[in-house]
């Protein structure tokens, strides 16, 4: 007996690659059950990114209609829809895809109770067989006590769950992994008992099924560029597994997406676009933006993060704006394009030396040329640093060799001295500035930095944000 498993993960709004995939898969499940096999399809987190419009403006229910219509027998929630998106959208969220969401590791904060709408796990039966499915996700715990979520630790997960599934009499048990490959891994090595592991998060793709112990594990990579496929070869009599093959498999790239998947697509983008039209604010003069330094833009959104959280200094790196802003109604969707990452604002405390390092480097190429990949990131080149609370001379001593020296409320950088320095959390998690890891306090706060900017815009003071903070070789950059 055959039983097959298909399996999407890390999607991150990548609508027109996924509407290729899922076309794909759909003919290949329509294959299967045209020979009466048993199959099963799960999404394993992150379909939903909000750099898109079509996700932005219907938080995610774009995505979750996506899910319903291509079908699903359930889905996990990644990080990008656990952090990014309202949870007050959740509900809403499954209910349009109409199909079980399995997380088994968040509770409200307060009652230490499941959210209403989430199934710890589910016991699928067909074709004769008997399948518990179960869904973790990563547990970034100090980001879901802002939003007033516990995330258990899927270890303590694990103890407290597995007896209970296994006890369920079943055939296999699944597992829907947002932890990464890693994480799956050690997983099969310290558990018991679960058959199947289909994982996401880190974008790795399995050519193959990998084995672990008495464990098979899958991820299919990232942004529609693959789906996966996990063939059992089911022995009805002695009820175990007789042998695994698939893996992950390469989209199609010239295939036609399915019609009802591409109707779809554009009624849900109407209504996102409708929702991104209102109006932000109706700015009376342009705001500039430059990639390196001294952008007005910037300096209006580190003023802010400075203001916010009171710390001395604030940093953000130009390439979290995609441009700048021209006089007018500036809409939401304006604000989307604007600024497309889901940040937030990161207090550190380091020393003078460590921020005039990261001053220094800021102005070589090999970093502000730098493409900028993950960690909440969505723009392209990362950019050179915005910077409020300072003014900085830059005398010129050789080729990209540069003196920089700092002033803070009228004094000199002490390099002994620590600072508390709001940033964008980007900065803190990529690997871009090691100075930010070697911290000695870190904290996060809401709002996310898109909806700082908005409210900024709201009491702009064009004069102040228009004036140079660098200096190089005594004139403004």
């Amino acid at each position: 007996m055959k039983i097959h498993f298909f399996h999407t993960n890390d999607v991150h709004s990548h609508f027109e690659e996924y509407l290729q995939v899922a076309t794909q898969l759909r003919r290949h499940r329509d294959e299967v059950l045209a020979h009466d096999e048993t199959q099963f399809t799960f999404d394993i987190g992150d379909h939903a990114d909000r750099k898109r419009m079509e996700t932005e403006g219907t938080l995610g229910r774009t995505n979750a209609a996506l899910l319903r219509t291509v079908g699903y027998d359930a889905w996990v929630f990644g990080n990008n829809e656990g952090l990014i998106l309202p949870k007050s959208s959740w509900g809403d969220l499954v209910r349009e895809s109409g199909t079980p969401v399995l997380i088994s590791n968040l509770f409200d904060e307060e009652s230490r109770e499941a959210y209403p709408f989430f199934d710890p796990y589910l016991i699928l039966e067909r074709g004769g067989l008997r399948v518990a499915v179960f869904g973790v996700t990563v547990a970034f715990s100090d980001f879901y006590l802002m939003h007033g979520v516990f995330a258990e630790h899927p270890r303590d997960t694990f103890a407290r769950l597995l007896p209970e599934i296994q006890g369920q009499g079943v055939d296999l048990v699944v597992l829907l992994s947002h932890l990464g490959l890693n994480a799956d891994r050690q997983i099969a090595e310290e558990f018991d008992g679960i058959d199947l592991i289909l994982g996401g998060h880190t974008h790795q793709v399995t050519p193959e099924p990998e084995k672990v112990r008495g464990t098979w594990i899958c991820q299919a990579g990232c942004y529609g560029g693959f789906y996966g496929h996990v063939e059992l070869d089911w022995d009805e009599e002695t009820r175990q597994v007789r042998g695994v093959a698939g893996g992950a498999i390469p989209r199609d790239r010239e295939l036609e997406p399915d019609g009802d998947l591409v109707t779809l697509m554009n009624e849900w983008e109407e209504r996102a676009a409708e929702e991104l039209s209102s109006v932000v604010v109706d700015l009376e003069h342009e705001i500039g933006h430059h990639l390196i330094v001294n952008s007005p833009l910037g300096h209006l959104l580190s003023d802010g993060m400075r203001r916010l959280t009171g710390a001395e200094i604030a940093l953000i790196n130009g390439g979290m704006f995609n441009h700048g802003l021209l006089p007018g109604p500036f809409t939401r969707q304006d604000l989307l394009t604007c600024f497309p990452s889901p940040c937030l604002t990161c207090v550190v405390e380091i020393t003078g030396a460590q921020l005039l390092s990261v001053l220094q480097k800021s102005l070589l190429p090999g970093f502000y040329e730098q493409v900028g990949k993950g960690y909440g990131f969505r723009g392209h080149f990362i950019g050179g640093l915005q910077v409020s609370g300072l003014q900085i001379q830059v005398e010129e001593v050789g080729l990209y060799l540069y003196d920089v020296q700092a002033v803070h409320e009228g004094g000199e950088i002490e390099p002994e001295r620590w600072y508390s320095v709001a940033i964008c959390d980007y900065l803190y998690f990529s690997p871009v500035f090691e100075e930010f890891k070697q911290a000695r306090s870190v904290k996060f706060q809401l709002p996310f930095l898109r909806e700082l900017l908005a409210k900024e815009l709201t009491s702009v003071q064009l004069a102040e944000v228009e004036q140079p903070r660098w200096h190089f070789n005594g004139a403004a950059f």
